[in-house]
């Protein structure tokens, strides 16, 4: 079967957008026009967005927000108090450690306990109608662990509402796919586990799933060495460092992509979680961890 394909460059990674019908094509002018609208309410990069104008009124004032960015910093308060990695205003070790980018280095201990005064998800008020703040000077929110995750749902409802039943949404490595394959006799999708060891696009392991959102945290990808010593883009928002972890990565199938961004932090920080815990999220689906000893364990 053809497949009809769009690439380009946004929320700081590559997008590819996948339909299976000429007539369906039509959806990808108005996703990239999406994706640039979410972009500019969510990035911390973008002095103009509506989080970075949360960020510079830290402490001073709250500041009206459209819908989607109240709905989401919602959901970031109330996931990442229930301490579970993910914290929406790690956004000051975030910018200090600058992982992934040519400045990366690792901040003084006296930089980092500094710092860590400076991350508190209790202090982000919210209050209807759409007002946000942040109630210490300093503090920064970044969303940048779920936020691509709400947009791929998003493109998702637009597919829906433009009639399209089959697809896949790539925002740089966050999958989810839309209907029944139409490219296997079973018509399950195949998705590879990134080999951690080798590069991008060269699959680990593949495992068949109905549509699904697929979402991946790993160490192997926005790193550097410094004096000798390996640092990973995850930090640990309680010691102000790269989480110290067995583990190379963990893969994360769930039926919304926001979903599955939460649960993927989570099972990187708590791999031991019990999947009786796992399936008390009725989002769950099945989970892939890649180990760094070169083991790998599937829970489903």
């Amino acid at each position: 079967m053809k497949k009809y394909q769009t690439h380009f460059k946004a929320l700081g990674t590559k997008i590819t957008l996948t339909v299976f019908s000429s007539f369906d094509q039509q959806v990808f002018a108005p996703s990239k026009q999406l994706i640039d609208y979410y972009e500019k309410l969510f990035s911390i990069y973008l002095p103009d967005s509506e989080i970075s104008r949360i960020n510079k009124t830290a402490g001073q004032k709250m500041i009206k927000v459209s819908t989607p960015t109240f709905d989401l910093v919602t959901l970031a308060k109330k996931i990442s108090l229930k301490s579970w990695g993910f914290n929406a205003t790690i956004g000051p070790l975030v910018k200090e450690w600058n992982i992934g980018f040519y400045n990366a280095h690792r901040p003084s201990q006296v930089k980092i306990d500094q710092l860590l005064h400076q991350i508190d998800p209790q202090k982000i008020i919210i209050k209807k109608p759409n007002l946000i703040g942040l109630q210490q000077n300093k503090m920064q929110l970044d969303l940048g662990g779920i936020a691509k995750g709400y947009i791929a749902d998003r493109l998702k409802d637009l597919w829906h509402a433009w009639g399209i039943k089959t697809g896949i949404i790539n925002l740089g490595g966050n999958l989810l796919t839309i209907g029944n394959s139409p490219l296997h006799a079973d018509r399950k999708w195949r998705i590879g586990i990134q080999d951690p060891w080798n590069p991008r696009g060269k699959a680990l392991r593949v495992v068949r799933m109905p549509a699904c959102s697929a979402v991946t945290s790993g160490i192997y990808e926005r790193n550097f060495t410094e004096n000798h010593h390996f640092y990973h883009h995850i930090l640990d928002s309680r010691t102000g460092y790269p989480l110290k972890t067995p583990l190379m990565g963990v893969t994360v199938f769930t039926d919304q992509s926001v979903w599955g961004e939460i649960e993927s932090t989570r099972l990187f920080f708590y791999p031991e979680t019990a999947i009786d815990e796992l399936k008390k999220d009725r989002h769950f689906m099945a989970a892939v961890f890649v180990y760094q000893n070169h083991e790998i364990q599937i829970l489903k």
